[in-house]
């Protein structure tokens, strides 16, 4: 499961995105704008998807994204998504990790 504490303060946000993974489920939080439009708000996106390869070399119809506030409540909420996330698909998640473990080739 992943803990708040796993996850930075929001200021870390400002600067840079995170990355993190919980047994075969890997997860990518940044700050981005709400939408296209020029004063759109800032919120937080949290993104998860399958080991082994990293957030850029996974295709995009593996990821699944939401969007939450950009503030401390908001990170709290990412943190149950994450953790929702994993328990919906955990089968899914722990045969990911067990398939990383392996080369495909042997």
């Amino acid at each position: 499961m992943v803990q708040r504490s796993d996850l930075f303060h929001l200021s870390f946000y400002k600067k840079t995105h995170f990355t993190g993974s919980c047994q075969g489920m890997r997860y990518y939080i940044t700050k981005t704008s709400a939408s296209d439009e020029e004063d759109a708000p800032d919120v937080l996106r949290a993104t998860v998807y399958p080991e082994p390869y990293n957030y850029e070399h996974t295709p995009d119809e593996d990821k699944t994204s939401n969007d939450f506030p950009f503030t401390e409540e908001g990170l709290d909420l990412a943190c149950e998504w994450l953790n929702e996330q994993y328990n919906a698909r955990r089968d899914y998640w722990q045969l990911c990790q067990k398939a990383g473990l392996f080369p495909l080739n042997t």
